[in-house]
């Protein structure tokens, strides 16, 4: 059954950027890029000029990180919400609260749902003996006539 909450092999499969929490009072936003199992903060210098993107703050590992991320977003086009975590109020550090999954933009987690639609239809008709019995007897009929037509063959 899947779950509502993000691990951090999920953020590191479906997230192209996360936010993390603000320390202190500034306004700043703490904004991690990933790419290809790659953690690091992106900064923005002006030379002469022209905009460069330059990597800082690498992160080593996902889980250096991972309590502190307030909000995930997909590797599309546009980077749409996939998780958030409540805010970091005081009452809030004391325990952590989980990274949990906003369903928009999360198709990719969803082939099991799909996968589990259409066997329960097949588990539903199960339940019922009537359809039991006639697709045996359907299979019955297909081999018998798989086993005329090949006898048919051979004859000839």
């Amino acid at each position: 059954m899947p779950t509502t909450s993000m691990t951090p092999e999920e953020v590191l499969k479906y997230a192209k950027r996360v936010v993390l929490f603000q320390k202190g009072k500034g306004r700043k936003k703490r904004e991690f890029i990933i790419e290809s199992d790659r953690i690091f903060q992106q900064a923005i210098l002006y030379l002469e000029g022209r905009k460069h993107l330059i990597e800082t703050n690498q992160v080593d590992d996902i889980m250096d990180i991972y309590n502190e991320i307030e909000r995930v977003y997909s590797r599309k086009n546009k980077g749409v919400l996939i998780a958030s975590r409540s805010g970091n109020y005081k009452s809030n550090q004391a325990r952590l609260l989980p990274l949990k999954k906003t369903g928009k933009g999360m198709g990719e987690t969803l082939q099991g749902a799909q996968l589990a639609k259409t066997v329960y239809k097949f588990t539903c008709d199960d339940n019922q003996p009537e359809v039991v019995k006639q697709r045996a007897q359907q299979r019955i009929k297909n081999v018998k006539i798989e086993k005329n037509e090949k006898e048919q063959t051979q004859q000839t």
